[in-house]
């Protein structure tokens, strides 16, 4: 099945499914999204009356997978048991045996295994590549997550989240420089709070965030393009942060939202798709993604976001085909520094710290987890970041602490106990008295304090691990 089969016509009656065609990815990843979150606390709106957090946000209680065990017979929770794990596993005396505990996970088990069928034999809609969801919602803020960030930079955080908050203009716009283009901007402010542990709709910023993911989804152009331009050097990068964005939201908008972001989301990515698949002027550039649609070679920057944008609607449901993501895994194999490590700008170029934290990010979120690539991208990370004050002058400078920070996070060890907290202090320096981030050179100092405060949230806030994107 083609790209061109999942535009022009769905899945045909007996047709391999999202789950059972081994060329696609999507729908089992949704499982794994909606139960297996980590500190962020993904839970299905299911049974239960939602419990309030601190911030105002709202999710279900934390015990509607026992209450469902609960009312299972033990009788016949004791043949799902024996069915899936191991017979001596199963005690004898099977009243004895099935505790609260292994209630709760055989009622786990069961509701997962019903919902699997749900993805294997949803139609995809002529339109739409996601098929419909299970219903979720994010978790508000914890205490726990906040014990995992030291209160200097959850206030920071929070500083920088108010001041952002203050300077939204009606539309769901923010400040910015012209280079920054149209949806870049309001994407990744998004992003910064959800970031933060808040929701779309709830607590005190659930209507600014609505606001903005509404300008972003009417931003869309027939083909497909989340931009309200097609020229110029940011086309491609704000489709594919609008693109990751909107794959964040998906399953935390409400559900006239989450009709609206689908559609959007689907066109999006089959454009990400079509694009990949321009005629490049040579070998090297195949697989990878440039500033335009067309655009006949490739770069690792903007490859880096269109590649997180396909692994974001896959997690959604979407039916990305396999060797869309393995070519631009390659692509990005081609990019690394043979000598010395790290990763360049295209094939054949020299390293600096924002591309080869695109470089290492993108190999693990593709599943390449700890390549010799990305560990040789570690190692240069550690030799050349600044000790000093200096970090702040290097190039593209807030790019690099987003993309390093979601790095060093995936490699962890003494990547990440060595290297982030020196990037935290000198990322918390450039904070100005207002809350917002100063500093920046060039294009940076051009996009705006909007798009530094977004950036600088997002690399701040990665020990909460509230993006189901970036998680290991």
């Amino acid at each position: 099945m083609s790209v061109s089969d999942l535009a022009d016509g769905s899945f045909s009656a007996g047709s391999p499914g999202i789950l059972d065609e081994p060329r696609y990815i999507g729908g089992h990843l949704q499982l794994k999204a909606m139960f297996h979150g980590r500190r962020h606390a993904e839970w299905p709106r299911a049974i239960g009356t939602p419990t309030t957090h601190e911030n105002g946000g709202q999710c279900p209680p934390y015990d509607w997978v026992r209450r469902v065990g609960r009312a299972l017979p033990a009788a016949f929770l004791e043949q799902v048991l024996r069915r899936i794990w191991p017979v001596p596993a199963i005690r004898p005396d099977a009243s004895e045996y099935l505790s609260m505990t292994a209630r709760a996970a055989a009622a786990f088990t069961i509701i997962a295994l019903l919902a699997v069928p749900l993805f294997a034999q949803s139609r995809v809609a002529r339109d739409e590549l996601l098929p419909p969801p299970l219903v979720t919602q994010t978790c508000s803020t914890s205490k726990t997550a906040d014990e995992a960030v030291p209160p200097d930079v959850r206030d920071a955080v929070d500083k920088a989240i108010s001041w952002l908050a203050a300077h939204q203009r009606p539309d769901g716009t923010f400040p910015q420089g012209g280079s920054a283009g149209s949806t870049a901007v309001p994407s990744l402010v998004v992003m910064a709070f959800l970031a933060r542990g808040h929701v779309p709709g709830q607590g005190p910023y659930g209507d600014l965030l609505n606001t903005s993911i509404d300008y972003v989804v009417e931003s869309q152009q027939p083909d497909g393009l989340l931009s309200r331009s097609h020229g110029g050097n940011h086309v491609m990068y704000e489709h594919g942060i609008a693109t990751v964005m909107l794959s964040e939201v998906y399953g935390m908008v409400d559900d006239a939202r989450r009709a609206r972001v689908g559609k959007v989301l689907s066109r999006a990515a089959r454009l990400i798709l079509d694009a990949q698949k321009a005629p490049k002027t040579g070998p090297q550039y195949q697989g990878g993604w440039r500033y335009q649609v067309n655009s006949p070679d490739s770069d690792i920057s903007v490859t880096g976001w269109q590649l997180m944008a396909l692994r974001g609607a896959a997690n959604c449901g979407a039916a990305i085909p396999r060797e869309a993501l393995d070519d631009g895994r390659e692509y990005i194999r081609r990019s690394a520094v043979p000598a010395g490590g790290g990763f360049g700008y295209q094939p054949g170029g020299g390293p600096n710290q924002a591309r080869t934290g695109t470089g290492i990010l993108s190999l693990e979120l593709l599943g390449e987890h700890g390549s010799p690539e990305a560990i040789a991208g570690g190692d240069y990370l550690l030799k050349s970041w600044p000790r000093d004050a200096s970090a702040v002058s290097m190039e593209f400078y807030y790019y690099a602490v987003y993309y390093c920070a979601q790095a060093l996070n995936q490699l962890g060890g003494k990547y990440w106990e060595s290297l982030y907290p020196r990037l935290r202090e000198s990322l918390l320096t450039q904070q100005q008295p207002d809350g917002s981030f100063g500093g920046g050179s060039g294009q940076e100092e051009d996009a705006g304090p909007s798009y530094r405060s977004a950036m600088a949230c997002l690399a701040l806030c990665v020990p909460y691990r509230y993006l189901p994107l970036y998680q290991k």
